[in-house]
């Protein structure tokens, strides 16, 4: 106010502190901080958690990072992370092209033609990855880190992770993905980092029986631990896990070296389990009977493509874990309608159940659950095409409190469905309907009528939906995100009332839909200001006028997506750019970018345009 400070001046520095860490949002601290020098140190002293990129001079980058911020718990790393507004000015950054042939080569023999091809450039870029040395200063300047996360870090090895564990021994959770670190560094987190509770490994090469077994002797803290695609880790690891660290409660497996002995010595020495994710080709009945029989504070179990599990499995679980809140079943071809009977009368806690792709699950299991299962909040149903429409209105007649539906190719599923839904479950707050072809205007104009919470709405390629269903969304709900893509009957109108009634509106996918044009983009600047991602892609009728009536009122847009729009040209895409400062992500032809908007848009533009 022309000078005058108003908020420093009686506001207490202490107070602004508690502020500033209230403030989640990186882009809103970074804001904060450029207010004045007083926030600027503030900032500096308060900020806990950073995300930063694994190449580019890494090393260098996590100095002046840690030089800025001293009191980091959290760090992450991540190649897959885009260069971080704190990269040291003049410092070359690899291109997109150059980082995607480094991604490509880790899939490839290092000892093969094309990999030796391209050895001299990957040397090139892993020369500024993050290294052992970068690892090490992050351990000496941060002693008080609590989380750490290395995702494709290929320069490190076990030295940086010593390092870490000999510095930071508040370390509480640590997340190894894609890095070439070995059972040294495991075994020192074990011996120095005590109050460690979660521990996650993937594609860990490295790391073998030898590492983890060590590393469960000395952490007697752990709380949580997954292990997906680590070759070398067996059940031996498992059975240490379970002789030391009882107090495991959360337990993720992707790993086919893991037989029945190793889970079965996690359900008996680990028995305040309550969270249990398997994906192990070798596992069957009898590890899953033993769960059912120890596991009595399982809230959580998750099986995905198991051939080996039949309806005995289920059974076990249903008398032993009265406490299960949800259940994921994926690909488990061998279940039959009886598991979810089993569960359903066994299990009457359950809240979200999410069946994919089990092809013997038809209609009396789901009936079931919405006889005994008062309490679901979420279903999801995935490529289930025995369902018939009974269990649907089965479940609209017993699950009032139903918030989620999510239902994809189930070809049964109808309006007379959709409306017993609609009026038993009247909480509902997201629906999800794809590729269900025999849903009309009469289930959504029910939706509409009796789901006032409703927020978020997908029908995508719901092809008999039309205007009339959006007419009749818009007069009861106030939507947050809606997907109508592929459903060729919706024009402009429709979305037009969608925008009048959705101020709040984040997300809109209209791709797909050739009835689209200019005259809804004006609707959606003038009724969506809050607007943050839409997708145009194949909106034959949308122009370079659209998008300039939609980036007027849409000026908060992140991401945008117009492939395939033929009328959208490189004036267009210089509009959306140049006119939305918060813009992130713009998917669309390479040949439609011209030389200035890429120089105008910078590294967004060059790093996150589609190269089709």
């Amino acid at each position: 106010m022309k000078g005058a400070d108003l908020i420093n001046t009686v506001v207490p520095e202490e107070v602004l502190m508690d502020i500033l860490t209230r403030v989640e949002s990186k882009p809103d601290l970074d804001s904060c901080a450029l207010v004045c020098r007083k926030w600027n140190r503030i900032d500096r002293l308060t900020r806990r958690s950073v995300k930063i990129a694994a190449y580019g001079a890494a090393d260098q980058l996590l100095a002046r990072v840690i030089g800025r911020f001293t009191g980091l718990t959290s760090v992450i790393i991540d190649e897959l992370v885009p260069l971080s507004s704190y990269f040291p000015p003049g410092l070359a950054t690899p291109s997109r092209h150059r980082r995607n042939t480094l991604s490509g080569s880790r899939k490839r023999n290092r000892n093969s033609p094309e990999s030796s091809s391209s050895s001299v450039e990957e040397n090139e870029i892993e020369q500024h990855s993050l290294s052992d040395a970068g690892l090490s200063f992050l351990g000496v300047g941060c002693k008080q880190l609590e989380h750490l996360s290395l995702t494709w870090c290929q320069s490190l090895t076990s030295l940086g992770l010593v390092s870490i564990a000999e510095n930071c021994r508040a370390l509480k959770s640590l997340e190894i993905q894609g890095c070439y670190i070995g059972d040294d560094g495991l075994i020192a987190i074990g011996q120095n980092c005590k109050l460690l509770q979660e521990l996650n490994l993937k594609f860990c090469e490295g790391i073998s029986d030898k590492g983890l077994t060590d590393l469960a002797r000395n952490s007697n803290s752990l709380t949580s631990l997954a292990i997906s695609s680590c070759p070398s880790i067996t059940d031996m690891s498992l059975q240490a896990v379970a002789s030391h660290c009882h107090h495991l409660a959360a337990l993720t497996l992707e790993m086919d070296s893991i037989k029945d002995d190793g889970v079965i010595s996690i359900a008996k020495g680990c028995r305040s389990l309550k969270s249990l994710k398997l994906q192990c080709v070798n596992v069957g009945d009898l590890a899953l009977q033993v769960v059912g029989s120890f596991c009595a504070s399982l809230e959580v179990l998750a099986l995905y493509s198991f051939q080996g599990f039949t309806d005995g499995s289920l059974c076990a679980i249903s008398k032993g874990c009265k406490n299960l809140r949800q259940l994921v079943l994926t690909d488990c071809n061998l279940l039959t309608d009886r598991s979810l009977e089993y569960i359903a009368r066994g299990c009457t806690k359950l809240e979200h159940i999410e069946i994919n792709g089990c092809q013997n699950i038809e209609s009396t299991g789901l009936e079931s659950i919405g006889r005994f299962c008062s309490g679901l909040l979420k279903l999801s149903l995935v490529y289930c095409s025995m369902l018939l429409k009974s269990a649907f209105i089965e479940v609209g007649s017993g699950c009032s409190l139903l918030q989620s539906l999510h239902l994809f190719e189930c070809p049964r599923f109808d309006d007379d469905a959709m409306c017993q839904i609609a009026v038993g479950c009247r909480n509902l707050r997201q629906v999800h309907l794809r590729r269900c072809y025999e849903i009309r205007d009469k289930g959504m104009i029910s939706v509409g009528k009796n789901c006032k919470y409703l927020t978020d709405l997908s029908l995508q390629f719901c092809e008999r939906v039309t205007d009339e269903s959006l007419f009749a969304i818009a007069d009861g709900c106030s939507l947050q995100h809606l997907s109508v893509s592929g459903c060729h009957k919706i024009t402009n109108n429709g979305l037009a009332a969608i925008a009048r009634s959705s101020p709040d509106l984040i997300s809109l996918d209209i791709s797909v839909l050739e009835n689209i044009g200019d005259i809804a983009m004006a609707e959606l600047a003038e009724g969506c200001p809050k607007l943050k991602e839409i997708s145009l892609s194949q909106c034959t009728k949308v122009t370079d006028v659209g998008l300039t009536h939609l980036v007027k009122g849409c000026m908060g847009l992140e991401t945008c997506s117009m492939v395939y729009c033929p009328l959208i040209t490189a004036s267009g895409l210089a509009t959306v750019v140049s006119s939305c400062s918060k813009i992130k992500k713009v998917l669309i032809e390479e040949w439609k970018v011209s030389e200035r908007t890429r120089r105008r848009a910078g590294s967004v533009l060059t790093s996150l345009c589609s190269e089709l």
